[in-house]
């Protein structure tokens, strides 16, 4: 059986799985070149295609990760938007609607508005879809008909073979599946799911219990991710891409800047049993935490916020854990992208295990149908012989053999580039150990969005000079971000402190670390609090990634590489290199001394 999973919401992607085993999966902004897209992820499927030698003739079912797609979505607004859109769709709009009960549609605050249609479904034709979703002649039916219309077309196969499923229920199997093999053991299950919304719901609790999955009812709304989008817009940051900055400056706030807005937001939204509620006074996030929120500084609205989440999300696992008595966990879903919060949880006495798949937000929605439709056809026992998720996340495509020669062969690459053939690594680990930075690409590229060793960007974790030399001439990052550490699985217990044995393979969880930590990861390591979020490494998982940190290592004795992604900030990560020329090298400025793709390493004529 051969399902094709596809999310076409934002954060697009599509996947492959053959008789239960996952054998591609691939965002499609490493194509589209646009971070966030929201589309149908024409490309994704184009290159599932081309890797597996299956066709869309091969496709027993075609399995789409959401319900209800709000047709805002097709024109791809995450991707269109920039902050003063946001705002004004905030300020303008959303207001005028809530609070002055005026009856407006998008396009009455948005006149000159244009979206990029070519990024998105083609909307041209015989089915028309307004961009405003409240229109009266507009359903959510309606766009769900388009969709499996537009999909059949495109697929040329019949509309009985596509199938819908759950948001929320994708969330939850995608992140089961990940870890099934490890969870089979365990007696009783509590699988959560939490975003920032997908078919009228934000959250979802199932329980796994002696192979049986079981459906919890929880009908109330955790608004904890789009409070979390609200205050990054407030602190003038796009609330669709980067809200994952707010977690990374909140260490800087001390407790006397951060403890107004904490007890604000506490006030706002609780929690009773399994259930969430919120205060009646907020009508609106961004309005009312706006007003609220008008004296207090900058880091200590950022540090308020990611207390209010650790909290409120400590309070829920717990009533989960008593009621449904466990303490095995699977978190998944946007809000579980939130590493401090993992942190904070897994550190309770009411969790033993907390597993936490990589791409746990939208993107892994394709993923999570393909094994909703998998459940539907065998049964859900039946899944668990037959469930094969790989362990590393390489996931996506391997490097193109014609791009890589139009690489080599560019003018840049023969002008400025000496090649030498490094398949041992003996020249890029001399080089990493002599304080220099280099551009890792090597075989299968990684899902979701942090970057695991096969397209990043790689030097000496000790040496923090490199923090400045990323930021400044390629990265472009905020100063507060911290990077993060590839380490061998022999060096995790020397460099940073899990004692519960947390699954840490995708750097989905933060941990303190240890003296030599410190040391060793000086640059890798959150610069306030001492906090790492690492990727452990080893041979059976990434085997040519863990042999460059070990011949690091020889030349060191550090046990790991500061890791970041390969892209250029708001890019997506590199796919192929030529994808390096245009967005990377093409700068005079770049720091790209170094490159290193497949067993060559390109460096820099002086």
């Amino acid at each position: 059986m051969i399902i094709l999973g596809i999310n076409d919401t934002h954060d697009s992607s599509a996947c492959l799985v053959k008789d239960g085993k996952l054998i591609i999966a691939i965002e499609e902004e490493r194509f589209r070149r646009v971070k966030k897209i929201s589309s149908f992820p024409t490309q994704a499927i184009k290159n599932i295609f081309k890797f597996t030698g299956y066709s869309s003739k091969d496709i027993d079912v075609v399995a789409v990760g959401t319900n209800l797609l709000n047709g805002a979505l097709l024109w791809n607004t995450v991707a269109d938007f920039k902050i003063e859109d946001w705002k004004k769709l905030q300020e303008k709009l959303f207001y005028d609607l809530i609070y002055n009960k005026k009856k407006l549609k998008f396009k009455d605050v948005f006149k000159k508005f244009k979206p990029t249609t070519k990024l998105g479904y083609p909307l041209k034709g015989k089915i028309k879809i307004e961009f405003n979703s409240t229109s009266k002649n507009q359903t959510s039916e309606d766009i769900k008909l388009f969709r499996k219309r537009y999909i059949s077309k495109f697929l040329k196969i019949s509309e009985n073979k596509i199938h819908f499923y759950d948001h929320h229920h994708c969330h939850a199997l995608y992140g089961y599946f990940v870890f099934s093999k490890y969870l089979k053991n365990k007696k009783r299950v509590a699988i959560v799911t939490l975003d920032g919304g997908g078919d009228k719901r934000y959250n979802s609790i199932n329980i796994i219990d002696n192979l049986k999955l079981k459906k919890i009812s929880n009908k109330t709304k955790s608004l904890i991710g789009q409070i979390y989008e609200s205050i990054t817009l407030l602190l003038g940051m796009n609330p669709a891409k980067h809200s994952y900055k707010i977690m990374g400056l909140a260490p800087y706030a001390s407790e006397h800047h951060k403890s107004g807005p904490r007890e604000i937001f506490l006030d706002s939204f609780k929690v009773k049993g399994i259930n969430f509620h919120r205060s009646k006074k907020m009508k609106d996030y961004y309005t009312y935490f706006k007003k609220k929120l008008s004296i207090y500084r900058f880091d200590g609205i950022a540090g308020g916020v990611q207390d209010f989440v650790e909290i409120r999300l400590g309070e829920y696992f717990d009533n989960i854990s008593k009621k449904f008595n466990t303490k095995n966990f699977v978190f998944s879903g946007g809000v579980a992208n939130n590493v401090k919060a993992n942190k904070f949880l897994f550190e309770k006495k009411y969790i033993n295990n907390l597993y936490v798949p990589p791409g746990p937000g939208d993107e892994s929605l394709s993923i999570g149908a393909a094994y909703a439709s998998l459940v539907d056809s065998i049964g859900f026992k039946n899944t668990s012989t037959i469930a094969n998720i790989p362990n590393n996340a390489y996931w996506g495509v391997p490097i193109d053999q014609k791009n890589f020669l139009q690489f080599k062969n560019h003018v840049i690459i023969k002008n400025n580039y000496k090649a030498l053939k490094d398949k041992n690594f003996k020249l890029t680990s001399y080089y990493l150990s002599k304080g220099e930075i280099i551009f890792f690409c090597k075989g299968r590229m990684e899902f979701g969005q942090r970057a695991l060793g096969h397209r990043s960007i790689l030097c000496d974790p000790s040496n923090t000079d490199s923090v400045y030399k990323i930021n400044s001439a390629i990265k472009r990052r905020d100063f507060w971000m911290p990077f993060t550490p590839s380490v061998l699985d022999s060096f995790q217990k020397r460099y940073f402190k899990n004692p519960k044995k947390i699954n840490c393979n995708f750097m989905t969880m933060s941990f303190d670390t240890t003296m030599l930590g410190k040391k060793h990861l000086k640059a890798a390591i959150h610069p306030y609090d001492n906090t790492v979020r690492p990727q452990i490494v080893n041979k059976n998982t990434c085997n040519d990634y863990f042999n460059l940190i070990c011949e690091f290592k020889k030349l060191t004795g550090i046990g790991a590489l500061l890791n970041t992604s390969l892209n250029v900030h708001d890019k997506p990560i590199i796919c192929q290199p030529m994808d390096l020329i245009k967005e990377l090298l093409s700068n005079k400025d770049t720091l790209a001394n170094y490159i290193f793709i497949e067993d060559t390493l390109f460096i820099k004529k002086k």
